[in-house]
């Protein structure tokens, strides 16, 4: 709590080239009220007509070149406190001033062109250079846009590197949590633009969102691109593919990828309104982690019913777990459901055949069953009692 008042300034920042980009201009904006006054005796005698667009444009320049990006400025050294709701109309609302103060230099160099005698300056040449800085300078500044939200592409793909030095990880989802999911969820529905994504309503520091950000590009997630208008944050095929999990998943305890590929495929033919197959996957998801408690217990089941385990069907691995107590009354319940549920698949004469409701029913039974199962400790195995009979002897 020592620290909380006091603000965090990140003079370090100004390092960047992108910021002595920006600060340029604004150092140019903000001249322009000294330029006018330097210049007073060379458009003194022009027309009032001429006076009027020399003043918008030299005004129009300090303001969109020099004052607005300054604010912004001093918000991202944080020399100064604004909320993220302030932060971000800001910088929404900043692009739009600058796009319709070019149309208007644009009109104002059409007429400069069309009618030079009426609306031009004593110095043509002198009118026309102001008018390709008005023009070109508001882009140049809305190009480092990426420096004025915090977003250093650099420093994101420098934990690329730095991973590689540490050693390779294995392919399991296990250095993610919920909020690393959130991030990607973040980074898609954006649209990938990096303004959007730092300024954001997920209750995550700037700094926080940064470290998650690294992490992301570094296990292959998320990876930085350089567009045309600025670094972009893009999602790989790996992150797309973890969208297509359950938030929840990522409180598991399971490295099976096999399992979560069949989660992941009956997440997106759930919405993709194919509810066959939804109960393919998820019997097959149910039929696997049943598979591999049977496997965890001791000595091994590797029969059941008078077939191998891996023939075996759903209810009679829940018959098997049931009769092993590797299954509470709870489990049980739910994968009895489950299998209940699964058997509409082979729809009988005059009989409802499955349809979105009971797939959505499926799959989140199953949601349910797995939750249920990886977060739960591991279930010792059932000891005979000291006051059992013994076994019949042979």
């Amino acid at each position: 709590m020592a620290n909380a008042g006091r603000k965090h300034l990140e003079l370090g920042a100004l390092r960047d080239r992108r910021a002595v980009v920006i600060l340029a201009g604004v150092a140019l904006g903000v001249a322009t009220p000294v330029v006018a006054r330097l210049t007073f005796p060379g458009w003194v005698e022009a027309s009032a007509l001429a006076q009027v667009r020399l003043l918008v444009r030299l005004g129009g320049l300090f303001v969109f070149a020099g004052a607005y990006p300054a604010l912004l400025v001093l918000v991202r050294l944080g020399l100064t406190e604004v909320s993220v709701y302030q932060h971000r109309a800001a910088l929404r609302v900043y692009p739009v001033f600058c796009s319709l103060f070019q149309a208007l230099v644009a009109l104002d160099g059409f007429l400069l062109v069309a009618w030079p005698e009426r609306f031009a300056l004593p110095s043509l040449w002198a009118d026309l250079l102001l008018s390709v800085v008005a023009v070109g300078l508001l882009p140049l500044v809305l190009h480092q846009q990426s420096w004025l939200v915090g977003f250093d592409p650099k420093e994101v793909l420098s934990a690329r590197s730095e991973l590689g030095e540490a050693g390779t990880l294995p392919p399991t989802r296990t250095p993610l949590d919920t909020l690393d999911y959130r991030v990607l969820q973040l980074v898609a529905q954006s649209g990938s633009d990096v303004a959007a994504v730092m300024i954001n309503d997920m209750a995550i520091g700037a700094r926080d969102l940064n470290l998650r950000l690294r992490k992301l590009v570094a296990l292959g997630f998320l990876d930085v691109v350089d567009e045309q208008h600025g670094p972009q944050l893009t999602l790989t095929s790996q992150g797309t593919d973890t969208l297509a999990l359950p938030v929840s998943l990522f409180t598991w305890q399971t490295d099976d990828l096999e399992l979560l590929q069949e989660l992941a495929s009956a997440r997106l033919a759930l919405e993709e309104r194919q509810p066959q197959k939804v109960v393919v996957a998820c019997a097959r998801c149910c039929e696997r982690m049943l598979r591999g408690l049977l496997a965890a217990h001791e000595p091994p089941v590797t029969s059941v019913g008078g077939k191998d385990v891996g023939r075996a069907t759903l209810g009679e691995l829940v018959g098997a777990c049931r009769q092993s107590r590797l299954i509470g009354r709870f489990e049980d319940n739910i994968f009895s459901a489950l299998n209940e549920r699964r058997k509409k698949i082979h729809a009988l004469q005059d009989e409802r055949p499955i349809d979105d409701q009971d797939a959505f029913i499926l799959y989140t039974l199953t949601e349910i069953a797995a939750r249920a199962l990886l977060t739960q400790p591991v279930r010792p195995t059932a000891q005979p009692s000291e006051h059992a009979s013994p076994p019949p002897s042979q």
